[in-house]
């Protein structure tokens, strides 16, 4: 038996004992049968939105327009939608309309792929009509229906296909996969955000080779591809940070405009542009060279460094121990690390641009010798440092 959690079982039966069909769907049903532990429960019924609302005492209206309706049991949101089909997609991606269905069955076929098109509830047991569990148990990505239509219809589903072909180990069946590289180009109509989302789950799972065959045939080369990227490093390397900045380096992309272009985080932005920064300096074998980066950038994107040079086939284990007595015994790297500061300077008579400089100069005095970094020394130094 699959296991419900107490609060989403809750809304089942409540509906159930309303009159009323309700089921786990989706994603989570799927997760189980592999084995995984699902990170949230979607609920799927014959009510209608409104007879959802009357029925539960706090609920949020997040999509009723689209049949959902949130549920909160104890301050736990249990999304709740009415079964459903589709009109005709616009953009290749949103349908034009949604019409509510008395139908498990004609709701799970407008799904995906068959292993998302499953449902269950503890009375019911699974409710299996396309066949998902024996295409989890074959290891098969296969989609609902007719491929074609699938994708046609919302090309997003090209991306999931290789996201879960990624994250599940999954092979696609031969139809859908040639289906999906048919479409590919529509990948371009969808909005730059999810592309983004699909792209990084698929990157960061078990196997981002799964992408080859959409990047072999310049699927994502809208993206600023021009080369093939190199998967087996991608999935060496530790952070989604680092394997997106693979993917995009290693594809000979210029990765500053791919992610401005998918409207990647200032986080993700920022470390990228620290990658390239570190790139583009000898690699380090002092202390006084690691301490020039750390200058440039932080502790932080330093390891993610030695990590993507690892990967390359760089021996980094002589500057990470460096890195970690810089760290270990807060040895002076930047201005701010200094025992004096400008006031302190001005108090010498030093004024204006000469501060600054007096300052840098300490700075890299205390880089090469951090016994230097006391107030008394530093102060000796600046007087015999002299800028015009």
């Amino acid at each position: 038996m699959l296991f419900i959690p107490p609060n989403v079982e809750f809304v089942i039966e409540t509906l159930q004992k309303n009159g009323y069909e309700a089921y786990v769907v989706g994603g989570c049903v799927r997760d189980m049968l592999t084995g995984k532990t699902p990170h949230d429960f979607d609920v799927t019924t014959d009510a209608t939105p409104e007879e959802v609302i009357k029925l539960f005492e706090k609920t949020v209206p997040t999509g009723i327009k689209h049949g959902t309706v949130t549920v909160l049991i104890g301050g736990t949101p249990v999304e709740t939608t009415t079964y459903r089909t589709e009109g005709n997609y616009k953009d290749h991606r949103r349908p034009e309309s949604v019409s509510f269905v008395k139908s498990l069955r004609e709701d799970l076929s407008r799904r995906d792929f068959t292993v998302n098109a499953m449902a269950y509830n503890s009375k019911d047991g699974l409710k299996d009509y396309f066949s998902g569990r024996e295409d989890i148990e074959k290891s098969i990505l296969r989609a609902v229906g007719d491929p074609e239509k699938r994708f046609n219809e919302d090309a997003l589903r090209i991306l999931r296909l290789f996201r879960f072909s990624s994250v599940l180990k999954f092979k696609p069946d031969g139809a859908t996969l040639a289906a999906a590289l048919k479409f590919a180009d529509l990948l371009k109509a969808i909005s730059t955000e999810r592309i983004f989302s699909e792209l990084l789950k698929a990157l960061c799972g078990e196997n981002p080779a799964a992408l080859k065959p959409l990047t072999d045939i310049g699927g994502l080369d809208f993206l600023g591809l021009t080369a093939a990227p190199d998967y087996e490093k991608i999935k060496a390397l530790k952070t989604p940070d680092e394997k997106l900045f693979a993917f995009f380096y290693s594809g000979r992309a210029d990765v500053g405009a791919a992610l401005e272009r998918l409207k990647a985080s200032s986080k993700t932005k920022k470390a990228a542009k620290n990658m390239l920064t570190l790139l583009a300096l000898p690699f380090p074998s002092t202390k006084s060279e690691i301490k020039e980066m750390l200058f440039l950038t932080s502790p932080s994107s330093a390891e993610e460094y030695f990590d993507f040079k690892a990967v390359y086939g760089e021996d980094t284990q002589n500057a990470r121990l460096l890195l970690r007595e810089i760290t270990d015994k807060n040895e002076p790297y930047k201005i701010s690390d200094l025992k004096i500061t400008g006031g302190d300077l001005v108090s010498l008579g030093i004024s204006g641009e000469a501060v600054g400089k007096t300052l840098e100069a300490l700075r890299r005095l205390a880089v090469s010798d951090p016994a230097l970094n006391t107030k008394k020394k530093l102060l000796e130094k600046a007087q015999s440092i002299a800028f015009t």
